[in-house]
């Protein structure tokens, strides 16, 4: 029955019909394959689609072969065939742009775009939606059309923001930036506060591994700004990170050291426990820096009894590895002192601490 409604097509004279669903319901594609499995009433709906789109193609309704197309593009969607879904919807692209119908044309590339988006490609992507920008800021110029407008940023940014993370990924900062800042200036153009302080943390840890802190900083302060007052608690705990690592690159210890301090009171409050055993261990580190043995030595055994905890539930062994030299390095320099005036002032108090490893105390 099925090979019947192929080769009625090619009797009626409609070769273009045949053709599509030829492919449609012949093709080797595992992400397509519901296509083969096409119970009679489908290839009846696809079949009227095509040949409703090819007859009114010769006739000249430009109007109703959009019309079929689009109906085909929807149906591919819902078969979550992104390929065939992408095919159609150019071909309703090209009719909009023939009879200029924008608003047409804009929805087409949203859809386009999305396609797109979903399926990984994300330079298409970029592509069409930047296309679909360009057209909402002239048709939704108004103050009324503000959230159409917004729609349409919304979409594009998203699309910064994915291609941003894989530049971030491969470690090309540069290009990672860019990209932030164009998802920044979507998030400000379509009025949503949390996308926007995500892109202003992304830039600033961006430009912090790019050893570029001074750069960092204004994105970071807008940040934690931002955090503060919208009360997001995890937000304002990695802004003072971030901005941490940016004052220590620019050798303001202590401005590193009281938003550490900041960070590890924000986790303790949220009870995360792996971000409060990551500030203790950078205060640890800083401390060290600073020659401030004892006050490193606090921090990394904080930090060695809160990974013990993390690790215990993780089976991180790694970081507990780690943890461990970090406190066995921070009691050694904390003896030090100890141990050179023994060598110079106290030999016979060094002999005896080498045999019972207890300081001797002074009488």
């Amino acid at each position: 029955m099925k090979e019947d409604i192929c080769t009625q097509l090619l009797i009626d004279g409609y070769v273009q019909s045949f053709v599509d669903l030829f492919y449609l319901t012949h093709r080797n594609d595992p992400a397509s394959s519901d296509f083969t499995m096409l119970e009679l009433p489908e290839m009846e709906f696809l079949r009227d689609q095509l040949v409703a789109a090819e007859h009114c193609k010769r006739r000249g309704e430009i109007p109703d072969v959009m019309a079929a197309y689009d109906s085909l593009a929807t149906y591919c969607s819902e078969k979550q065939d992104t390929k065939t879904m992408i095919f159609f919807y150019e071909k309703c692209l090209e009719i909009a742009r023939l009879v200029k119908d924008q608003i047409s044309e804009m929805r087409v590339l949203s859809q386009i775009g999305g396609g797109y988006h979903s399926a990984g490609d994300l330079e298409q992507a970029r592509q069409y939606l930047e296309l679909y920008v360009a057209i909402a800021k002239v048709v939704y110029e108004h103050e009324d059309d503000e959230e159409l407008r917004g729609e349409a940023y919304s979409q594009l940014g998203k699309v910064y923001v994915d291609l941003a993370l894989r530049h971030e990924q491969a470690k090309h900062f540069l290009e990672a930036i860019e990209l932030y800042k164009l998802h920044l200036n979507c998030a400000v153009k379509s009025h949503n506060s949390e996308a926007e302080a995500h892109a202003q943390f992304k830039i600033g840890t961006c430009y912090n591994a790019l050893n570029e802190p001074a750069n960092a900083l204004l994105f970071l302060e807008t940040n934690l700004a931002a955090a503060r007052q919208s009360g997001d608690a995890e937000g304002e705990g990695n802004a003072c990170a971030a901005l941490a690592t940016a004052h220590e690159k620019l050798g303001n210890q202590q401005l590193s050291i009281e938003f550490l301090n900041h960070y590890v009171t924000i986790a303790t409050r949220a009870e995360n426990v792996v971000n409060q055993a990551d500030a203790c261990a950078r205060l640890g580190q800083i401390y060290t820096a600073s020659q401030n043995f004892h006050r490193a030595r606090e921090m990394h055994e904080k930090n060695y009894e809160l990974v013990q905890a993390v690790a215990a539930r993780t089976g991180d062994r790694l970081a507990q590895n780690i943890s461990r030299v970090s406190v066995g390095a921070a009691r050694a320099n904390d003896k030090l002192g100890t141990l050179l005036n023994l060598v110079k002032e106290d030999f016979h108090g060094l002999l005896a601490w080498k045999n019972t490893r207890a300081v001797p105390t002074a009488e």
